[in-house]
């Protein structure tokens, strides 16, 4: 007995010893290969940071920065473009843990901004985004493949300037390097429990959206400057679904971006309203709007409706965008939006209250 112990003891002692000396070479190799990742980024990116120190447990590597300003060079027909876009963070952690070898994981604490150039008229600006709120958490592969994805998290953003804000969005980006005109060189899928946005009393919510930029990898170009007129252009995309529930709407979208300058989108798209009906009825042009408007909309919006198919329940309309205007079948958007926006919410029925 005492015999069969000690050995049970040796073989204990020779496995902690066997995993510890596992996890601290991967502590090792991961807390390299973490500061190989940011000080000697690839591509066309380059790195800057005010603080840097390693961040680690007993198991995990991690380094932690501070300051982060992030500019990559977009490639144009003629190579590299002198306009950078830049990316710039507070606090970003990036950390690597033996139960997810081949992932990185990243924690985005702070605000954040990007600044995108364009030109427009022959004038330079750029455009700033700055994305503040809880941290935002990403994972992606710790190796680099010409295929992949990242997935990406966050409890609640908020878009300052556009002043929209998001609860609860997670979504995923899927890229391929060797894709061909029979695949998708990019992807982004994303869901956000709610939407919220300036000047609309009502919020999205249950968000679902799909997008892809097919292939060829060539067509990777966000912003590329066209050689003739040197102005940004949107790529070709595709909106293989857009979703959410809105004051009593069920809205559905898909179409295709064919492109356009950075402030003038251009694509075609159909809308689908479900349980379109009740909504109609609870539009009120007449208490918003003086009389010859208010007779002048509802006539828009039954000329709208009469040349949309109603099959099935829904109301599938043309959506369309043009040198920066929308188009809801033949009417501008904008004209019809004031009104639309102001409907009050459905009324809930009230529970009954159990007496004793």
């Amino acid at each position: 007995m005492t015999r069969f112990v000690k050995q049970l003891l040796g073989a204990v002692a020779g496995t902690v010893m066997l995993v510890g000396g596992g996890v601290e070479v991967f502590r090792w190799q991961g807390q390299h290969y973490l500061n190989q990742l940011v000080t000697h980024p690839t591509g066309l990116c380059q790195i800057t940071y005010q603080g840097r120190q390693n961040a680690g447990g007993v198991l995990a590597a991690g380094v932690v920065l501070q300051g982060v300003h992030v500019a990559c060079t977009p490639s144009t027909h003629e190579g590299t473009t002198p306009h950078a876009i830049e990316y710039a963070a507070s606090h970003v952690v990036l950390e690597v843990v033996p139960w997810h070898p081949l992932q990185v994981h990243m924690r985005l604490d702070g605000p954040q901004s990007l600044a995108v150039p364009y030109e427009q008229d022959g004038v330079e600006d750029r455009r700033f985004l700055v994305l503040e709120g809880s941290p935002v958490e990403v994972f992606w592969p710790a190796r680099a493949m010409p295929a992949g994805r990242a997935a990406f998290t966050a409890s609640f953003v908020h878009l300052r300037g556009l002043g929209v804000s998001l609860k609860n969005m997670q979504g995923e980006w899927l890229w391929n390097t060797q894709a061909t005109f029979q695949a998708s060189v990019l992807g982004l899928s994303l869901s956000v429990e709610q939407v919220t946005m300036p000047a609309w009393p009502q919020h999205l919510e249950n968000v679902k959206a799909a997008f892809s930029m097919p292939g060829p990898y060539e067509r990777l170009r966000v912003l590329e400057q066209e050689e003739e007129s040197g102005q940004a252009i949107w790529p070709e995309l595709l909106v293989q679904k857009a979703s959410g529930d809105w004051n009593g709407l069920k809205l559905g979208i898909t179409g295709h971006v064919r492109g356009g300058h950075a402030t003038r989108v251009t694509g075609d798209f159909w809308l689908t309203v479900k349980d379109w009906r009740p909504f109609v009825e609870r539009l009120q042009p007449d208490k918003i709007l003086p009389p010859l408007q208010a007779a002048a909309f509802k006539s828009t919006l039954e000329d709208m409706i009469a040349r949309g198919d109603r099959a099935g329940g829904k109301l599938v309309l043309s959506l369309s965008a043009r040198n920066g205007a929308v188009y809801l079948g033949a009417v501008p958007l904008e004209t019809i939006l004031p009104v639309m926006r102001l409907v009050q919410p459905e009324e809930q029925p009230v529970a009954a209250v159990a007496t004793q």
